[in-house]
């Protein structure tokens, strides 16, 4: 937790086989080195939960993260999505060209 600003903290049992934990058993929030939110069960209502702190306590977002956040505020979340970076709206129309 060290040197974090924002972040999930995830509690696995099971090793890693891919980038992302099977298995979590605890989600905790963390802004600026501390815990604010903790037993959590899963990783989507720990990120709704992480998104929620960084609105209602008015941060910004890390700065080497900030495209990663305004992407997955306007993007995925849908929260005021005509009020996007040029840099997002481009990966977004971008995106929007593929089919699935």
């Amino acid at each position: 937790m060290r040197g974090m600003q924002v972040g999930l903290l995830i509690g696995h049992e099971e090793p890693l086989h891919g980038a992302f934990p099977l298995k979590v058993f605890n989600v905790a929030v963390v802004v600026e080195e501390t815990i604010i939110i903790h037993d959590l069960q899963d990783v989507p209502t720990g990120f709704a939960m992480l998104m929620a702190a960084i609105y209602c306590l008015n941060l910004r977002y890390p700065h080497h993260m900030k495209y990663t956040f305004e992407f997955l505020q306007r993007v995925i979340m849908g929260i005021k999505p005509d009020q996007c970076s040029a840099r997002i709206h481009w990966l977004r129309n971008k995106l929007l060209r593929y089919r699935l």
